[in-house]
């Protein structure tokens, strides 16, 4: 499977805690010196072939094993294996555990001196901005926009429609990256991510800083379908993961754009969704004027007037600010609908499915 699975899982662990054990019993690891999963990992190759029956796969390549009742069978029998060999060969085992030592010291100097990068570029962080960012002009972040766009042709447009006094536009290129199923590491070295913290100012985790936040709106603004719909949930899945204090202290939310242009005569209308074009199209039935809808395709269709005048400004765009009303219940369903494990999505689809009308694909 080339994303790996249970079955690799229970081989991870299992290492980890068979050379972790024995680093412990002998007495291997010099103080001060923390030993990381990754430290144990670093270098590892290792072929892993599993036959088990009604084997369950992630998607249709089958790029995941979700069978979990491998993962502690494989585990249990990795761990016993391998610290039998490495107490039976404490030359190898000795060496193996100096390899693991020096990989964490490593690991450690480098988490410091990229901690020291990360204090220096504080203090010029308007110099060390993405390039692709277009800034506004004004640094008071009380009255500075940033809006997160979906692609470099919705980017573009974003850019020319904007007020460049207090509006700022960062486009978004590619898929962004799932964080509920990314190690931490995985997401710090995302570029598209990376560039929004950046961006941001006020950095994540331990070195999150609400006082140098850039700015007090932080808009994510997709296509008004359901890919876009997706884009969005995935930039949520971040900031609740990852910058979780800028969604409690109510700095982001979601841009409204429309999804429909209708024309009734002279006068143009827009709807955000398909309830909101049925419901204009009952109000203006019986009308004697010509009546056309028009779907976008995407951000990328609208001129910059258009984006303007429906989503950018102030006076006449709508905003949704995002909140948490309910921890424990957000916290499961970004678990359930984001998560590596397939079977509460699977289960969570298969309950509802039956009151779904319409699906949009």
């Amino acid at each position: 499977t080339t994303a790996g699975g249970a079955h690799e899982n229970g081989l991870k662990s299992g290492i980890v805690k068979a050379v972790r054990n024995y680093l412990t019993v002998h007495n291997l690891v010099p103080r001060g010196v923390a030993i990381a999963a990754e430290d144990v990992r670093e270098g590892l190759v290792v072929l892993l072939a599993v036959k088990i029956p009604q084997p369950q796969f992630q998607g249709q390549t089958k790029e995941r094993l979700n069978n979990s009742e491998v993962t502690p069978v494989i585990d249990a029998i990795v761990r016993s294996a391998l610290e039998n060999a490495l107490n039976a060969n404490r030359t190898a085992g000795d060496a193996i555990g100096a390899r693991v030592v020096l990989a964490s010291r490593a690991r450690s100097a480098s988490r410091a001196a990229a901690q020291q990068v990360q204090r220096k570029g504080a203090v010029s962080h308007r110099l060390n901005l993405p390039g692709k960012l277009a800034d506004c002009s004004s640094t008071d972040p009380s009255e500075c926009e940033l809006f997160i766009v979906e692609g470099d042709s919705a980017g573009g447009s974003a850019k020319q429609g904007r007020d460049r006094a207090f509006q700022a536009i960062l486009p978004l290129r590619g898929k962004v990256l799932n964080t509920e199923q990314a190690s931490t590491a995985k997401v710090l070295t995302n570029k598209e991510l990376s560039d929004l913290v950046s961006a941001l100012g006020c950095g994540t985790g331990k070195s999150f800083d609400p006082a140098k936040l850039r700015y007090h709106k932080v808009c994510l603004l997709t296509d008004a379908d359901s890919d876009g719909n997706h884009i969005c949930t995935l930039l949520l899945t971040f900031f609740y993961r990852h910058l979780p204090e800028l969604i409690r202290g109510g700095f982001v939310y979601i841009a409204q754009p429309p999804l429909y242009r209708v024309d009734v005569g002279k006068e143009v209308h827009w709807a955000r969704d398909d309830a909101a074009k049925e419901r204009l199209l009952t109000r203006v039935n019986g009308k004697r004027e010509r009546v056309q809808v028009t779907r976008f395709k995407g951000l990328g269709e609208m001129n910059p007037g258009t984006l303007k005048e429906t989503t950018l400004d102030p006076a006449r765009r709508a905003l949704l600010r995002v909140a948490i009303a309910d921890e424990a219940g957000t916290d499961q369903a970004i678990q359930t609908l984001m998560g590596r494990d397939v079977a509460p999505r699977f289960t969570f689809i298969m309950e509802r499915a039956a009151k779904v009308e319409e699906v949009d694909i």
